[in-house]
Parts: structure tokens; sequence; C-alpha cells
């Protein structure tokens, strides 16, 4: 059963001379495409008309009374369902936890509202954010909008299957090893990993606290630019993506391709889709050289290492009642820090310690560095690739940056010749620079 992807247009700077649509009818339209899209994709696990659209009726009343708007206001968003969010059930994909309403919004939540956002619901996960294609969870898989046979990949694939089927312009997910950027770069939409603490934790259930950031999901790179600027609290992303969108001369730029991440290790298709991004970055003024990251070989093993033994304490207290997946993970992390040499948690922190040397190095020599996000587009649910050391290996590229601290995006890349569905290409910038990302990333989607 196929079921076509809402195609969303480029979003453009907003006229001067129209008046904004009311948040009620912005949220009203948000709510009726859940309403038909849902039974199909399952990417939502909580959703609160009642309380958007009272939040929509405070917007529009603090509208007509000449109040300013904020960034967001009226904007209909979903959060991951690891991120607490004020009187709605956080379960995190799991049965182990109670079905208990926060009191309270996590920071970056508290931001949102702030700005004007109306939270809409909460997004399907794989369990605590353990895997890689939304299949772990508790709630049942949230399947691809393109294909219900297909994963959207995870572990926010609630998030990323929400935006890609129209329900949301844009959504928040987090990522440990890739969670954003995997399955954005499947479904086809722009997803950010943002510098490591540079978007608040207080609020989000840890899987490996080292690892993990929560980060935008969104249609299009302005959209993405947007909600990053208010979850970070930071100024010039969304400046730096319009920069981009009327001036796509990307002169000065000098992009590396990590010669161990672009081989033949990633499909022909994904590839081809590359190639054609490298192509176009060259088009535009950028200079594209190889760099080596060498490392990169064992960075999944060490991201495996680390994030195992990072886990323990947040599910120590529902060991118990885990599904297989993360109880797995569970049980590894338990050996490693049970392992009087630390030798197996050890090497995995010297491999991290190595990779950022030799990002340093790369960066030396280049703005960015660039990448496929994933080595094969998205695969057939049931095919059980939540472990990361399982073939193919859907986090090998990925979890360079979050073992780091970088910033990186993942970009759609067109779709794959050979499958017909989305590739993503991921850009990788320095540790604060993330609106570099916006500026290379909004000059391609521009000319594409």
């Amino acid at each position: 059963m196929l079921m076509a992807v809402t195609q969303q247009p480029a979003v453009a700077l907003p006229r001067t001379d129209a008046p904004p649509r009311s948040a009620v009818e912005t949220v009203t339209e948000a709510l009726a495409t859940i309403a038909v899209t849902e039974p199909h994709v399952h990417a939502l696990l909580h959703v609160d008309p009642a309380g958007a659209l009272a939040t929509a009726r405070g917007l529009d009343r603090r509208r007509a009374l000449g109040r300013p708007d904020g960034p967001l206001t009226g904007t209909p968003l979903v959060v991951k369902d690891n991120i607490l969010v004020r009187g709605m059930p956080t379960s995190c994909g799991s049965a182990a936890l109670p079905a208990t309403r926060a009191t309270r919004d996590a920071m970056l939540v508290h931001r949102l509202r702030h700005a004007g956002a109306v939270v809409l619901g909460k997004s399907n996960l794989d369990e605590f954010a353990m895997g890689a294609t939304t299949e772990t969870s508790a709630e049942g898989p949230t399947r691809h909008p393109r294909d219900l046979g297909r994963s959207p990949g995870g572990s926010s694939g609630g998030s990323a299957a929400a935006v890609a089927s129209g329900e949301v312009g844009m959504a928040v997910g987090t990522d440990t090893g890739g969670s954003i950027r995997e399955p954005a770069a499947l479904c086809g939409i722009v997803g950010v990993k943002p510098s490591y603490g540079s978007v608040p934790a207080g609020g989000m259930m840890p899987f490996a606290p080292s690892l993990d950031q929560a980060g935008p999901l969104a249609s299009t790179v302005l959209e993405a630019a947007r909600l990053h600027d208010v979850m970070a609290a930071a100024t010039g992303l969304g400046a730096a993506a319009e920069l981009g969108r009327a001036d796509p001369d990307l002169t000065g730029h000098r992009i590396g391709l990590v010669r161990q991440m672009c081989g033949p290790s990633n499909s022909g298709g994904v590839r081809h889709r590359l190639d054609a991004v490298v192509t176009l970055l060259s088009a535009l003024g950028a200079e594209v050289v190889e760099v080596s990251v060498p490392s990169t070989s064992e960075a999944l093993g060490a991201y495996y290492s680390v994030s195992s033994y990072e886990c323990v304490p947040a599910l120590e207290p529902y060991a118990a009642a885990l599904g297989p997946e993360a109880l797995r993970r569970y049980r590894i992390g338990r050996r490693l820090r049970d392992d009087p040499d630390g030798a197996g948690i050890g090497w995995g922190i010297g491999v991290a310690r190595a990779l950022r040397s030799e990002v340093a190095a790369a960066f030396a020599r280049c703005t960015l560095l660039a990448s496929p996000t994933m080595p094969v587009t998205a695969p057939p649910l049931g095919l059980g690739l939540d472990d990361p050391l399982s073939a193919p290996r859907t986090d090998c590229w990925t979890v360079l940056a979050n073992l780091t601290g970088i910033a990186a995006m993942s970009l759609p890349a067109g779709d794959c010749p050979d499958t017909g569905l989305p590739v993503g290409v991921q850009l990788m910038a320095p540790a604060g620079m993330d609106s570099r990302l916006y500026r290379v990333a909004a000059a391609v989607e521009t000319m594409c």
C-alpha cells in the first residue's frame, strides 16, 4: 500500500502586504491532516486537539490586541515522546513507564511555547530512543509516508514521518548516534543535530548524556533554522538561511568529502545522488576536496560502547519491563560497567578522542565536511536494523558528529535512481558553527 508524501513548496519570505493566517486556522488544518494520515503512518503517540486549539485561540487574541508575534506564533509542531510536554504523557515508546502526564515542560519546549509555537502532540520513537527503525516502540512501528511497507528510520521516526506526510511543517527530535539525521534522510526532509550542549537537555529522558542532543526536523532549510533558533535561544541561523536563498554563491567555502564515508560501502544510488550534490556545490563556487578521518572505521563500535555504558543509569529502574532491544543494550552496558579493567569503555573513549583530533585537522583545511547521511535508502519493515552493528550499518556515518560534538545536518539530495526513495547528504560543521550548515544547505536547496 502506497501513500504519496505531501510535497511542500520551499518556504518564501512572507509578503508584508498579506495578513498572517490565524493560529486557529493553521492548527485546524494540521489536525485535519493528522486525522486523515495517522491511521496509515502512525507517526504520533498522543494528539491534544483541545489543548492545541485553546493555545491557538489565545495567540489570536494576543494578535487582535496588537501584541507582537513571536518567531513561531501559530506554528503547529510535534515533540518526540522522550521530551516532557506539560499535560501530555511521556512514554519514551516503552511499556515500562507509567502512563502519567508531565507537570512541566522541558526547557526547550518552554522556549517553543514562549516563541508562539503550538504543540499538537508527541511523536513515536524506538523504545528509549534505542533503534534505527522506530520498530522497537511498544506502541507499534511508524510507517514510511511514501511506502507504508518501509521504515521511516529512527529513533526519531515519528517526528520525521509527521513532517514528511504533511501533518506538520516542523518537529523536534533527539539525536544520540544519528536519530534525527537518519530518519530525515530516509524521509526526504531536513534534520539537524546541533552542536553538543547548545540546546538544553533538561526535561529530556537521557540515553547517553555525553552524546544526546535535541534538534529540529523540518520540510525546508529555513523552517529548520527557525526552529533551531528558538530551541537554542540563538540568533543568526534563520538569517543565514535567508541569506543563502537570496545569494547562493558559495565562493570561499571548501567542502571536505570524508573519503572513508563516501566509497563503495554506500549503495550505487546513494553515491549517484552524492555526486550530484558535489557537482552543484562546485557550480555554486565551493571548492570540494577529499579529506581523511582514519578512525571512522572504528567509530560505530566506539559509539556502541559509549552509548551502552552511559544508558545504564537511565534504564536501571525499568530493566525488568524493557523490550528486547532496550534490554539488550542495557545488558551490554551493565557488562561494560562490571568489567574491572574497563577495557571496553576505555577503548571507546580512546577512539572518540582520536576522532576529535582527526576532525579538527580536517576542519583546519575545510569550512564543512560532507558524506552520505545513510549508506542505503529506507529498508522494509521487519528487516531488523536496530542493532547498529548489523548490516547494512545504518548508523555508520552519523555517529562521528555525536562522538566529536560537532554540528551536522541531513539535507535532501533527491530520490535514489535504484529504489525511487529519498537520499540525504550529510553536512558537518565545527562545534558552535551551526550557521554554516544553514548557509550552505540553503544555497543548495535554492538551486535544486
